[in-house]
């Protein structure tokens, strides 16, 4: 009789953990964002994207990788109007915190 009840105590506790894990994985996504560049801020390192949604504010840190031309820039090498796509998570303070920036090119127009 212990037997089973020790099975299902510990099913119970490994299907505690595994939604555990699960719910770790899906608190560890990060979304992403898209739009253009309306305000940089060089002083407190921070980024302003109109994006479909409406402008959001976003931080740079040191970890933050930023893309323009393929190839690794800086953030003073930015410029207001450059599109960008982003991807970003949000600290315990509410800020949203890019991860990674990527300047895209403009979308080619279709007129003649």
């Amino acid at each position: 009789m212990k037997s089973p009840c020790r099975f299902f105590v510990l099913l119970l506790a490994s299907l505690g953990l595994l939604g555990v894990a699960v719910a770790d994985e899906i608190g560890n996504s990060y979304p992403f964002a898209g739009g253009r560049i309306d305000n940089l801020d060089l002083a407190t390192k921070q980024i302003t994207v109109v994006t479909p949604q409406g402008p959001r504010l976003f931080l740079v840190t040191n970890s933050t990788y930023l893309i323009a031309g393929g190839a690794r820039t800086t953030l003073d090498k930015l410029k207001v109007g450059d599109p960008v796509k982003l991807n970003y998570f949000t600290n315990t303070s509410a800020q949203a915190i890019i991860r990674r920036l990527k300047v895209t090119p403009p979308e080619p127009s279709n007129t003649p």
